[in-house]
């Protein structure tokens, strides 16, 4: 296990699985840890320390997880490996025994993670203490053209197939007038699209005096900030409100594009998931979306294997989503969590036929997706430079409003910027354009 004196300045690599709020506490565990003068190195370089920023959404995360730490120690021998997030917090005990694993760190203790990795460093800094990852404020996000910003943790939702809450806990709220305060931060630094994103990010404000609510927040971000753009992460159906629909429609600073999880287009099967809706009344909500513009973006999440679901359930679901003005599919094989209700439910799907389902509900995403794609040909939107799609090629990805990827030529310098794109043509499977003037 390294150690680092006083005098030297420790080094640190982090790797990143799962959702877009285990990435923004990541980048803030990289930013504390550079104002607290550790070097920061990439993966795959000699670092003291690798920490490994845990998902368990799946038995397939699991592993992911597993074979992230098994990589920081092949990279780094004699570093020291630090393992935390939700796989950390819910399978501490399978990860203390793998040889490579020298620190696991759940998280109710991520919050604390800086002074730990510091007193690990041995080291003595005078001044104020190590900030809390739950206090610290981003100034840029690593390698990203976009931001995420967490504004709210945990959730209280019993879905009987989902392990979150035990890993995250109960759904918080960060207060008001710290999330407007990192925002309005980050645009001063340049950033013109941010993400906000949370576990359940629907319950924003429930558990706050004031009840502030999801759209109120938006609005007042939209109201504080000048130019920049806001997207919200994955929502429920029966959290879309009239309010964010009004929004959506009323600006183009908040993005024409929901992601609302389906998981089961069969009533029997969402009951036994303890999901808070029937199919009745997702295809209303959706089709409300819908009206807003033909060109809104709609994605969802699937889940095929549910315990009980048989040939009939699945088909069901199939048509269902068929019938939906959804523009693309998240197809998850369900896994089995431990500790959850769905784990020992009668009914339980053999792998071959969840992976059978899921391919086929895969096929008609793309479908729906290439179909989606097509229909934005001859559009303008307004779409953020992201990077080159290909190592030496020259063009650039722009990313719309609806979550269309665009190829563009153009210069490196609009990297991060807004910019206005006429979509041209599609052609292969992507979407060519130009920026507009």
């Amino acid at each position: 296990m390294n150690r680092c004196s006083e005098e030297a300045m420790p080094t640190f690599s982090i790797t990143t699985l799962g959702c877009k709020l285990n990435q923004y506490e990541s980048e803030c565990m990289r930013q504390a840890l550079i104002g607290r003068k550790w070097k920061f190195r990439s993966f795959g370089e000699n670092a003291d320390y690798y920490i490994i920023n845990t998902c368990t959404v799946t038995g397939k995360t699991d592993s992911r997880c597993r074979n992230a730490v098994r990589r920081a120690r092949k990279a780094a021998p004699d570093s020291t490996i630090i393992v935390t997030g939700c796989y950390a917090e819910t399978q501490a005990g399978r990860l203390e025994k793998m040889t490579e694993t020298d620190l696991v760190i759940g998280n109710d203790d991520k919050d604390s993670i800086v002074g730990i990795l510091e007193k690990l460093a041995g080291r003595d800094i005078p001044g104020p203490p190590p900030e809390r990852l739950g206090s610290f404020d981003i100034s840029e996000f690593h390698e990203h053209s976009r931001a995420f910003i967490k504004i709210q943790e945990g959730c209280d939702a019993c879905c009987t197939y989902c392990i979150i809450p035990r890993a995250r806990g109960r759904s918080r709220s960060v207060p008001f007038e710290r999330v407007l305060g990192q925002v309005k931060k980050l645009e001063e630094n340049g950033i013109e699209e941010i993400v906000l994103t949370g576990i359940h990010i629907g319950r924003y404000g429930k558990d706050i005096a004031d009840g502030t609510a999801l759209d109120v927040l938006v609005e007042s971000i939209l109201a504080d900030t000048h130019k920049l753009r806001i997207r919200l992460s994955s929502i429920e159906v029966n959290e879309v409100t009239d309010g964010l629909l009004s929004l959506i429609s009323g600006t183009d600073r908040l993005t024409p594009h929901l992601h609302i999880p389906l998981q089961s287009g069969d009533d029997l099967i969402l009951d036994a998931m303890k999901r808070p809706y029937d199919t009745s009344f997702f295809r209303k909500r959706i089709e409300a979306v819908r009206k807003l513009s033909g060109g809104i973006g709609i994605g969802t999440d699937i889940i095929t294997g549910f315990p009980g679901e048989d040939d009939a359930s699945f088909r069901r679901t199939f048509e269902f989503a068929k019938s939906l003005p959804l523009t693309y599919f998240h197809v998850f094989s369900y896994s089995k969590r431990p500790g959850t209700p769905a784990e020992t439910m009668d009914g339980q799907v053999d792998p071959d036929t969840r992976k059978r389902r899921s391919r086929k509900l895969i096929r008609l995403g793309k479908s729906k997706k290439r179909e989606f794609m097509r229909s934005r040909t001859g559009s303008r939107e307004l779409a953020v430079i992201q990077r080159k799609a290909r190592r030496y090629s020259r063009f650039s990805t722009a990313l719309t409003g609806s979550y269309c990827e665009v190829s563009v030529d153009c210069p490196s310098s609009l990297d991060g910027k807004l910019v206005p794109v006429d979509i041209t043509h599609y052609s292969m499977g992507r979407l060519y354009g130009r920026v507009g003037s």
